[in-house]
Parts: structure tokens; sequence; C-alpha cells
């Protein structure tokens, strides 16, 4: 018999800038561009800090309203620790409306943030949007909580 279905706890709440993107082009799997990410900031419950000006996101649009996501980048936290994240997952497009799920797995060192390398994650995306451009993305990091050995990050971490 399964156990009981996780809870979801939220872990951050980010807001990611972006740049131009770099078309590539039409691959063989759709249509590729790369987007640089410039910075951005994130707020949480668990994790707080900047998102740093490395990264970028190998965005493939797969068929007209579906774009798969596969975006590398940096978080620096608000105590100095330096967090890897990879985030993939697809977007589905209708009209003016975008929405995002995604599958983010963090690479935290040793320490405060070493939870993050075992937290079953999932998460949402959704387009920045100012005077009509796209300037970034909103993204929700939330963890499966409430289920045995899952991880948790240690409540005396202060977050």
């Amino acid at each position: 018999m399964p156990g009981p279905a996780p809870e979801l706890e939220l872990v951050a709440r980010l807001t990611v800038t972006i740049s131009e993107p770099i078309e590539v082009g039409a691959v063989d799997a759709g249509y590729l561009r790369v987007i640089p990410i410039t910075g951005g900031t994130v707020e949480g419950p668990l994790v707080v800090g900047e998102v740093l000006a490395l990264g970028a996101d190998w965005n493939l649009r797969v068929r007209e309203g579906r774009e798969l996501v596969s975006a590398r980048y940096l978080i620096r936290t608000d105590d100095g620790v330096v967090l890897s994240v990879t985030n993939e997952g697809v977007l589905s497009v209708s009209g003016t409306s975008v929405t995002g799920v995604t599958r983010p797995r963090i690479e935290a060192p040793h320490g405060r943030y070493a939870w993050l390398n075992d937290a079953v994650l999932t998460g949402t995306l959704a387009p920045v949007v100012e005077n009509g451009v796209i300037r970034g993305v909103a993204l929700e990091f939330w963890q499966a909580a409430g289920t045995p050995g899952l991880a948790v990050p240690p409540r005396s971490a202060g977050g």
C-alpha cells in the first residue's frame, strides 16, 4: 500500500533577469535559443540570496505551444554560500498565457544547505513582462515534505 502523499513546502521564490536570446536556430529536435541569465533575487523561508549573472537557459521550442527549459545558474545565499542550480521543465504557451512546470536540482556544499542535495523539488515558471517584452522569469521552488526519508532543512538553520 502506498504511503501518504507528500505535502509541498516553499523553499524560495526567484525573480531571474535575462538578456536578449542568442538564436541558434533550427536543430533536429526543434528550434534552439540560448537565453543569458543576468541576475536576480531569491526570497524564501529556506533560501535567501541573489541569482548571479552567470548562466543561461537552453530553450528548445519542440512545437508550437511547447518549449523545453534547461537552465544552469548560480545562487549566492545571503550568508555567502554558492549553490549550483539545474532547472529543467516544460512551458506551455497558449496565446498570451504561459505556464511552466520545472524540476529544479540544487547542488550545495557541505554545511547549512547540504540538505538541498537530497531534496525532492518541483517548481513553477512564469514570464516577467514589461511593456510587452519578456525581461525575466518568476520561479517558485517547492520541496516534497512531510514524508519520512525526504530531505528537510535543519530547523535551527534559521530561514
